[in-house]
């Protein structure tokens, strides 16, 4: 009976070191991510910007004021569209046992997709309000992830509250 401890134990205290090999693994996926997004955000304005490859992604039609329009995506450019997602939900059953080889392939394969697939949004918004959402979107996830690396605390809790802001 003297050992009931009412489930109270001892408080722990907390190691502040840093640990190298996982800052250095963090900056070394930080570095992926980052190159990732250039990637993306370079086949986005080839897709958008550059007409040989718009127009074998975009349907055009002369209208009749005379004015050529973009009216809609060729075969080509659904599959583009659409092979992001399909790529992602396939992924959960063809990689079960993925080889790092073949994660990095899959990664680079869908940051090209979504990059070509985003050309969408070149043509719809203006350069400035893409690189400022850009912007922001870089700079709340430098933010998050610093303060989280910081302090070591799971933010988890707050993901619901920031997908309501979304």
């Amino acid at each position: 009976m003297s050992d009931f401890r009412n489930g109270y134990s001892l408080p722990q205290t907390a190691d502040m070191s840093v640990d190298a090999g996982l800052r250095s693994f963090m900056l070394g996926v930080y570095n992926k991510v980052a190159i990732g997004l250039l990637v993306s955000a370079a086949l986005a304005y080839v897709t958008g910007s550059v007409p040989a490859v718009r127009d074998l992604l975009f349907s055009t039609a002369v209208f009749p004021d005379g004015v050529t329009r973009l009216t809609g995506y060729t075969l080509l450019g659904m599959i583009v569209a659409f092979s992001p997602l399909v790529i992602l939900l396939g992924s959960n059953f063809i990689m079960k046992n993925p080889t790092s080889g073949a994660a990095s392939g899959l990664y680079w394969l869908i940051v090209a997709l979504i990059g070509a697939s985003m050309g969408t949004v070149v043509l719809l918004y203006t350069g400035a309000s893409v690189v400022q959402t850009f912007l922001i979107t870089a700079a709340a996830f430098g933010a998050l992830s610093l303060f989280g690396y910081t302090t070591k605390k799971d933010l988890t809790g707050i993901g619901s509250f920031l997908i309501m802001g979304v």
